[in-house]
């Protein structure tokens, strides 16, 4: 990941603004990079809605799942894909359970 880029991805992470957080979210995903675990976990329960027409439907919550199973390779236990799909404590449990394991080894 250039410097400029992650740059870009954690300023949209660390932001208020939820479609700019689930922009950085997305694009953390696609980059399958350890680095930003702590921030695509950071808030993961944030239920709110995308407005942009690039994330129609989505939530902060979705977009992060998603980005944690890219870089992971590992899905949660229960879906998080459907539409309107509340944040699931156990989804997020799972992750952040699995990130101090991972760190452990390290």
């Amino acid at each position: 990941v250039s410097c400029n880029h992650d740059k870009e991805i954690r300023r949209l992470l660390n932001s208020n603004i939820h479609n700019e957080i689930i922009e950085g979210a997305y694009k953390a995903g696609e980059t399958a990079d350890e680095q930003y675990v702590p921030l695509l976990l950071k808030n993961a329960a944030d239920g709110r809605e995308a407005t942009s027409l690039h994330f129609a439907l989505l939530t902060v919550y979705s977009v992060k799942m998603f980005a944690l199973e890219r870089i992971l390779h590992v899905s949660p236990p229960h879906p998080f894909w459907k539409i309107k799909t509340p944040p699931d404590s156990v989804n997020i449990k799972f992750y952040s359970a699995l990130w101090q394991k991972i760190n452990q080894r390290k």
